[in-house]
């Protein structure tokens, strides 16, 4: 069914470019976006989120956003295209169209970063904090290889900016939640002169076990964290500016109730350094250089869990150093971008099981595994008519993988590997073109193809014996394992008969050859206690994905709006098998309304039931659900003075429901209130 109306769709929006004229330089600025036009970018401030190219898409997140102590995860749950893998309550795992971990790139401010754990629990996304963006920037598909090769796209946390002549500013913000006896605080201190800016925040989080909608406590379900950050800018002349960015993350004691383990603590270093120069020459808009490193310190144990067979501790560490030279120019009806970029990342990890009354077992499942890459991305958009845009977007990328462990090769020796297949030279390539037509000031389409490739992770190369809570198998890495790559087609329309009502539909198709996979090796036998088997990574052909999601805003006055959001999946193999953790149908309908100065929004969230599951790994059927979510705000000037209250009640039924992608069957918070209070000066 999905199939039949992403072709359909494509039929009737794409038909043959025509017309040929000529528009100036100065309308062509005018036409020039900060990202392709295949993403999207939205931006946050104090008290709102919203997207300035698309109204339709940033509604429902504009109002949920209300104020900084939302967590990241609840702010990309809300975006088109974006689903989140939930293992606990902490951490949420971000995927696009269905693509998740080394199939898409997560970055900071454009700096390459890499979780330290073996199980994924550690997203990048985990490390930032609302309160630290600026804006998150969504690229879809080959949209996203600025920031490195990938096959489905990219997210980019932009962190905050402080500002020139500004006087001193802070803030406070408080929110308590029931459902937890949840705790969050977060304060901000901002002020700068001619030549000198600074930014200083920090946020803290408390949240105990939660209550879910059977009225049950799912246990190891806390966390604790504290986030803060530093940011500078001097101006070196009226153009020039040196930037710096600092910002640390320490999270501890995080439950995992759909998983055999807990996190002890998950902590982050990042820190930048930037020269930005603003038209050096009359053609060139902006060129920045920037160096940086972070380092991700992660520990799993099960100290606090009972009954467990075997104790274990499973720390990992990740450490990356890295720059970029990037720059954009407009010549004539060209804008270019160019971005030269660069990092070196090690990846080491390791598992202890304390066996009782015999020796502690060790082994190394990231065995000191380094990486150098070197990537050019170049990006020319021209406006090819009046009415016609055109993109060609080109990155090629060279890398270099290599065990460094004498005992992890000697792991791997068993398998019949040699000394030659730890040291792996690979050459990746992304292209692809956009053609963006106004065909009247109401209606608009956009068609793209591109051809993506991607890296294997360390995982996939030199994991060992990893355990999947998910399917109940270890996992092991092929050092022989080959790139992955996908076509890709993606088309949208943006139709705006009059001014109160837009309605934007995405749909796309990929297809994988030598799709990364696990499949069950019989020749060998699990190291994990319990579990089912080994899978051992393989490439196959023949994976395909495909998709829509739409959005209808309707605006019926200045003071109520209306919203609709649409967006399903479907991914099969080559045999119409269908493949784990794809999302179901989703629907949200908002209403959005202002009464005497409050902001009101009621939500109704409902998703279809998942029957497309992938049997051949133990998945399971989710059951449909339906959910109401109420919300309310209200800010106050006071001449200096700035307050702002919010209160809401989610999931207002109390019902018992669990979205596909979460993990180990653990059911989601039941009746939450909230309520938040913000205080600026």
């Amino acid at each position: 069914m999905l199939k039949h109306i992403f072709y359909t769709t494509l039929i009737v929006a794409f038909l043959p470019f025509i017309g040929k004229s000529q528009v100036t330089q100065d309308a062509w600025l005018d036409s020039i976006q900060s990202e392709s036009y295949i993403g999207m970018e939205v931006w946050l401030d104090d008290l709102e989120l919203s997207d300035s190219r698309n109204p339709a898409e940033s509604a429902t997140f504009g109002f949920y956003k209300n104020n900084p102590l939302n967590s990241t995860e609840d702010v990309l749950s809300r975006l088109p295209s974006i689903s989140m893998v939930r293992r606990g309550n902490y951490a949420w795992e971000p995927t696009i169209n269905g693509l998740s971990s080394g199939q898409i790139n997560v970055a900071i401010d454009g700096m390459r970063m890499f979780g330290a754990c073996t199980d994924k629990m550690d997203p990048v996304s985990s490390y930032v904090e609302p309160n630290n963006l600026e804006s998150i920037a969504i690229e879809k598909g080959g949209g996203g290889s600025a920031h490195g090769s990938t096959v489905g796209g990219a997210v980019n946390f932009k962190l905050k900016r402080p500002k020139f002549n500004s006087e001193l500013s802070t803030s406070l913000n408080s929110r308590y939640e029931t459902v937890s006896s949840g705790m969050s605080q977060s304060a901000s201190l901002s002020f700068g002169t001619d030549k000198l800016a600074l930014r200083m925040n920090g946020s803290y989080r408390n949240y105990q076990d939660y209550t879910d909608g059977s009225g049950d406590e799912v246990y190891h379900s806390g966390y604790q964290k504290l986030n803060y950050s530093l940011s500078g800018a001097y101006r070196v002349e009226s153009n020039k500016l040196i930037g710096f960015d600092f910002l640390m993350d320490d999270a501890r004691d995080i439950g995992y109730p759909g998983l055999p383990m807990d996190v002890a603590f998950a902590k982050a270093k990042i820190a930048a350094l930037s020269y930005t120069m603003f038209n050096p020459v009359n053609w060139i808009k902006e060129v920045e250089f920037k160096a940086y490193a972070n380092v991700v310190d992660h520990l799993m144990d099960d100290s606090k869990r009972k009954d467990v067979p075997v104790r274990m501790d499973m720390p990992g560490e990740t450490k990356t150093y890295g720059g970029y030279a990037q720059g954009s120019a407009v010549y004539g009806e060209h804008a270019i971008k160019a971005k030269l970029d660069g990092y070196a990342t090690n990846a080491y990890a390791e598992m202890t099981m304390f066996i009782p009354n015999e020796r502690d077992m060790f082994m190394l499942t990231w065995p000191d595994v380094d990486r150098q890459d070197v990537g050019l991305f170049i990006s020319d958009q021209w406006q090819t008519t009046e009415k016609l845009i055109t993109q060609i977007n080109v990155r090629a990328e060279q890398a270099f993988t290599q065990m460094n462990s004498e005992m992890g090769k000697g792991q791997f020796a068993v398998f019949g590997y040699d000394k030659d297949d730890f040291q792996v030279n690979q050459f990746v390539l992304n292209t692809g073109v956009s053609l963006s037509y106004q065909w009247s000031p109401a209606f608009s389409t956009e068609i793209s193809g591109n051809y993506g490739e991607r890296l294997p992770s360390v995982s996939e190369m030199f994991g060992f014996y990893l355990y999947n809570n998910f399917d109940g198998y270890d996992y092991l890495g092929n050092p022989e394992i080959n790139k992955e790559s996908v076509y890709q087609l993606t088309g949208s329309i943006k139709y705006q008969p009059f001014d109160k009502l837009e309605l934007n539909v995405n749909a796309f198709h990929y297809g994988f050859n030598d799709y990364i996979i696990g499949y069950v090796d019989e020749s060998l036998d699990a190291m994990t206690i319990g579990a089912k088997g080994v899978k051992a990574y393989e490439n196959v052909d023949g994976v395909t994905f495909t998709g829509f999601d739409t959005q209808v805003l309707y605006s019926a006055s200045k003071f109520f709006q209306i919203l609709y959001a649409v967006k399903a999946i479907y991914a099969t193999d080559k045999d119409g098998t269908p493949l784990p953790l794809i999302p179901p149908l989703k629907n949200n309908l908002t209403l959005v309304g202002q009464v005497s100065g409050f902001k009101l929004q009621a939500e109704g969230e409902w998703s279809i039931a998942q029957n497309q599951i992938s049997e051949n790994t133990g998945e399971i059927a989710t059951p449909a659900y339906q959910l109401i979510h109420l919300r309310a705000s209200k800010d106050w000037n006071l001449e200096k003075l700035k307050l702002g209250f919010s209160l809401g009640v989610e999931n207002l039924f109390d019902v018992s429901y669990r979205e596909h992608l979460d993990w180990g069957g653990v059911l989601r918070p039941g009746r939450n209130f909230y309520a938040s209070l913000k205080v600026g000066l």
